[in-house]
């Protein structure tokens, strides 16, 4: 109960309040020194020496750094050679989490109040199966509903015209299917999460209508049904419908959402087009914010105002195997997203970028098990670092 007070207090702050009390604590704080006298200090060069005689003749600087995929090349080691005394000057030295540039999160309180969501992926053909393994997931520790639609689906396609209905996620084409899919879900509570591919507008009204049949308030639902037209475009080379279509339909799902459910986001700028065609960690966030900046003039065009835009933008980020970049990719995305939304007149409140990741599938093996494992834990953990909302 205690804690549960607590939390309800520090929601009722305001940025700056919060913000006096964090700086004030630090003022007070007085950690104790923390003293290496017991260990004998080497040299880089002692150090270099040692490696040298473990690579018995093996060319040290070819064989000991590494370059990334992005052109930086990371030392062996890093001591107080290359440490603080190198980086000192460009690390943030007063910036708290969801402040000024969202360098460390985009809430004020970090994951104080509100833990990142884990949102596993569910992708059965079926609806009633798809439903059930929905709510497996939640028993088993994710706290986001998770739907993955089939290729028809996120085309617009329905399923009797589809090649391959149910390749990659569920099969979605009537009423009756949404009402299976959502059964016995608790959509007030936990947050809803569907790519909607082409067009939010197709899902989010049978989403809508189904709630409403079940006597549901849509207005506490809260989340993201979104769509990414211009990815499914690089992705499958064609469109159903013409692009300035999906557009209007995308206007039409900002405004519908805004007025009965602000807490549903309907554009779901995702990444993974980009990070499995080969991208760098530059490339896939300068791509995948070229294409959220193209939605914003387009809807500007349509008359949503910038708040209502920023509201209804949520990203999806791929995680590769890089931890280091990739907690500064995620890190310095945050701070470019602010920027440009700065430059397009929003509020401080709007600038934030609220991001989904996922472990990156070209880096994945079918042949071991266990490096899959590791590497999508550490690459989920890279995400946690870097600061997702889930």
């Amino acid at each position: 109960m205690a804690e549960q007070n607590t939390q309800e207090s520090v929601k009722q702050l305001t940025d700056k309040e919060l913000e006096a009390i964090l700086r004030k604590s630090n003022e007070k704080a007085d950690f104790p020194e923390v003293k290496f006298d017991e260990f004998e200090k080497p040299t880089y060069e002692e150090w270099v020496e040692a490696c040298n005689a473990l690579l018995k003749g093996k060319p040290f600087d070819k064989i000991m750094f590494t370059k990334t995929y992005e052109g930086i090349t990371f030392d062996p080691i890093y001591t107080w050679r290359t440490g603080p005394s190198a980086t000192d000057k460009i690390l943030p030295t007063d910036d708290y989490p969801g402040m000024g540039d969202f360098l460390r999160g985009a809430t004020v309180n970090g994951y104080k109040c509100a833990p990142w969501g884990i949102a596993q992926a569910c992708d059965e053909t079926l609806p009633k199966e798809n439903n059930e393994l929905l709510k497996h997931e939640i028993d088993r520790g994710s706290t986001v509903y998770n739907v993955r639609i089939d290729t028809a689906t996120a085309d617009g396609i329905d399923v009797m015209d589809a090649e391959k209905p149910g390749d990659i996620g569920v099969s979605i084409t009537a009423l009756e299917d949404m009402h299976t899919l959502l059964d016995g879900l608790d959509m007030e509570k936990i947050p809803f999460m569907m790519y909607a591919g082409t067009s939010s507008l197709r899902m989010l009204a049978l989403v809508a209508a189904t709630l409403k049949a079940k006597g549901k308030d849509v207005s506490k639902v809260k989340g993201v049904i979104g769509a990414n037209p211009i990815a499914q475009l690089i992705k499958r080379g064609k469109l159903n419908q013409p692009l300035e279509e999906l557009y209007d339909e995308m206007a039409e799902s900002i405004r519908w959402t805004r007025k009965n459910a602000p807490q549903l986001r309907t554009i779901f700028v995702r990444s993974d087009i980009f990070s499995n065609g080969g991208a760098n960690a530059v490339q896939e966030v300068a791509y995948t914010f070229a294409i959220a900046v193209e939605y914003i003039r387009e809807m500007q065009k349509r008359g949503i105002d910038i708040h209502d835009i920023a509201q209804s933008l949520q990203f999806a980020f791929n995680t590769g195997a890089t931890f280091y970049i990739e907690i500064a990719k995620l890190r310095a995305a945050r701070q470019v997203w602010s920027n440009i939304m700065k430059a397009f007149g929003a509020e401080e409140k709007d600038r934030s970028c609220k991001i989904q990741a996922r472990p990156a599938m070209f880096t994945k093996t079918i042949f071991d098990i266990g490096v899959k494992m590791l590497r999508e834990t550490t690459q989920i953990f890279s995400a946690v670092v870097g600061g997702v909302d889930s």
